[in-house]
């Protein structure tokens, strides 16, 4: 009796909601849910919530039924019916109109409801993809589900990632790999440890960034997604941490111990950013962001070359004076020009002694896998037998200690530090309650600048041209450095690493094998053809790294400015490839029939191709612009101006839309 009542509800509600089309013929199971007796209309009505949208219809329409069914005629909706009230027979028949009522208006009903179903109010019912299907920059829509699919995608490789290094005749360009990014490595961390000494009145210092930047690549090296990767101190880190020391002295806190609390809150947040796979969110950085990133860190790798150069003719005011000292002033800028630049020049003649036809192809292959450090070695033996002439050397520490000394004692501190300071030592107060959850601020800032470097980075080494195999770990990688990395380098007062993009990518073109061919316009390209996916390389960099701090008296005998023609090397070899910079050249060809047959030349007309050169080429110059800001309160906008590019690239071109069609910013930013 109540389902009956239930089907006049249902019966007298829906006649409302749904349309009065004629329907199809109803399809029924042959066999109603086995073992079910009491099913009924009422099923049959819910079941419409959750039966696909070929349920109710022939079986022809949808190709993967299985079951076998039997068409059943049914009446139009409105169609008139006889109720009889009187008798056994009546109610028999009452009965089976009132079911058949029914079941027709389940029938018309299960494309209403299944249109529910498919809205977004009703996506929750829709199967999620398997994590072991998830792509690397793709949500997933669980707890952990990224970091889950990327120890999926990364741990089957695991064993690979250590022996690809010696097999396929890999082992010559693995260790060459080595010794180059030792010297790439070792000077970026000398330069920025002194400016952490300078900065922070050596609470941080030379020491603390060398074992810095080893520790942490000795931890990359075993747990990342990504061992391409290198980890280092960076610019806009540098910028942080003056800041945040500035903070401590004016509130006058002790910024060791309030550096630990920065790192827990920091670790917490990328954990939880790793956690909830919000690396996703960088699938909105284009080629536009990539590339804008990419020529800035080259720019600044050049320009600092040229500076350190330069500096040579400005650091002694008497290069040009009658003084005394003035000749071997000049002699010391003279000789430190030439060993930077023919540092530089050897290396690039190196890198291209395979396409000549000198030699066996073992030797050029040696000359040109080894070459930046048979530059270092070279230059620097020469600059040893002018010794009298006084160029600067790289400096690094006698003792491995910390550099940051007791309170009125020359005694070194400590290398734990104790997070709730230390007042005899430091001579500062320790953090309090209120400016424990104050640090909370600056680490949000942190861990943005640590999400962008790492993932922007990670992005640039994974692209399609680069032909990669093995794939990218985003996820996993950022919980890497929130569990291991970020609260060892606070507890240790040591400075804070993240992906450092062009020592990365110096490390990936350093393993990379490519050959030229023709396009279909008769141009001369060069494409990647291999890249020794590995760890190897990682682990030994940084293993050499740390033994550098036993090796002072060797090193110290190595210019800075051959160093410097290092950087120019990693700087300029890091620019083919990108569009940005190809479409600069552009800019100095004035007969149009002459620009070089790219894709995106031959899509897209010239005063849009232009625009958007200029366009992007504006938004490198403020970065860049942020970069040199003195001010380090203005200077620490740069990683949110970064955050901001995907969202710039996307409104600028909707706000002029006459100056680019959608097909002019495919080509130009695929």
């Amino acid at each position: 009796h109540r389902t009956q009542i239930f089907d006049r509800v249902c019966r007298s509600t829906l006649t409302f909601a749904l349309p009065t089309a004629p329907a199809p013929p109803f399809v029924e199971p042959a066999t109603a849910y086995p073992g079910d007796d009491n099913y009924s209309s009422v099923n049959h009505v819910a079941d419409a919530l959750v039966t696909p949208a070929t349920a109710g219809h022939d079986a022809d329409c949808d190709p993967f039924e299985e079951e076998s069914v039997r068409a059943v005629p049914a009446p139009a909706v409105g169609e008139a019916r006889v109720e009889d009230d009187g008798g056994e027979a009546g109610e028999a028949g009452k009965s089976s109109t009132v079911l058949g009522d029914t079941a027709n208006m389940s029938r018309n009903s299960s494309g209403f409801f299944q249109g529910i179903k498919s809205s977004k109010y009703m996506r929750s019912s829709k199967a999620k993809k398997p994590i072991s299907e998830l792509a690397p920059l793709e949500f997933s829509g669980r707890f952990a589900g990224g970091v889950r699919a990327d120890l999926l995608r990364r741990v089957p490789l695991y064993v690979s990632d250590w022996t690809e290094a010696f097999t396929g005749g890999n082992c010559m360009k693995t260790t060459a790999s080595i010794c180059f990014l030792f010297f790439a490595c070792l000077s970026p961390a000398v330069t920025f440890g002194a400016a952490f000494a300078d900065a922070t009145d050596n609470q941080l210092g030379v020491i603390e960034t060398i074992i810095s930047s080893g520790m942490s690549g000795l931890i990359y090296s075993f747990l990342s997604g990504q061992p391409l990767c290198i980890l280092g101190a960076t610019g806009p880190e540098l910028a942080f941490t003056v800041v945040f020391y500035e903070i401590c002295q004016s509130m006058e806190v002790d910024f060791l111990a309030a550096r630990v609390w920065q790192a827990l809150w920091c670790s917490l947040f990328t954990i939880l950013v790793a956690l909830f796979d919000l690396s996703a969110c960088m699938k909105v950085c284009t080629r536009f962001t990539e590339e804008i990133f990419s020529f800035l860190i080259s720019i600044i790798f050049i320009v600092g070359a040229f500076t350190t150069l330069i500096k040579l003719y400005l650091a002694d005011p008497d290069v040009e004076g009658d003084d005394p000292a003035a000749p071997a002033n000049r002699a010391k800028a003279f000789l430190g020009t030439l060993l930077g630049l023919f540092t530089y020049f050897t290396a690039m003649w190196c890198r291209a002694f395979p396409k000549r036809n000198e030699a066996t192809p073992l030797v050029r292959k040696l000359v040109a896998n080894y070459g930046v450090t048979l530059s270092i070695l070279l230059y620097s033996g020469i600059n040893y037998g002018f010794r009298d002439v006084d160029v600067p050397c790289l400096d690094m520490p006698d003792e491995i200690v910390p550099t940051a000394t007791l309170n009125g004692t020359g005694e070194s501190r400590g290398w734990f530090v104790n997070p709730f300071g230390d007042e005899t030592a430091s001579g500062y107060d320790t953090p309090g309650v209120g400016f424990i959850f104050f640090t909370a601020v600056p680490a949000l800032g942190l861990a943005v600048l640590g999400y962008l470097d790492q993932n922007l980075t990670t992005l640039l080494i994974n692209r399609k041209d680069h032909n990669l195999k093995k794939g990218g770990a985003y996820h996993l990688d950022l919980l890497v450095c929130g569990i291991f990395i970020y609260p060892i380098c606070g507890f240790f007062g040591l400075p804070f690493t993240h992906a450092a993009t062009v020592r990365s990518m110096s490390h990936l073109m350093s393993l990379m094998t490519r050959e030229d061919s023709k396009n279909e316009h008769g141009q001369t390209v060069s494409k990647v053809t291999n890249v020794v996916e590995q760890r190897v390389t990682h682990l030994g960099i940084h293993c050499l790294l740390l033994a550098a701090l036993g090796l002072s008296a060797v090193l110290t005998k190595i210019p800075k400015v051959v160093l410097a023609g290092v950087f120019l090397y990693m700087g300029v070899t890091a620019l083919p490839g990108v569009q940005l910079y190809e479409r600069l050249w552009l800019w100095l060809i004035w007969d149009p029939k002459k620009y070089p047959q790219y894709d995106y030349v031959t899509q897209v007309a010239r005063k849009p191709l232009h625009l958007f050169t200029l366009f992007q080429f504006s938004c490198l110059a403020v970065l860049y612009a942020l970069t040199k800001v003195p001010n380090p309160y203005i200077s620490v906008i740069f990683p949110f101006f970064i955050a901001f590019l995907p969202l710039i690239r996307k409104l600028v071109p909707k706000c002029f839309p006459s100056v680019w069609s959608k097909e002019d910013l495919k080509a130009l930013d695929k």
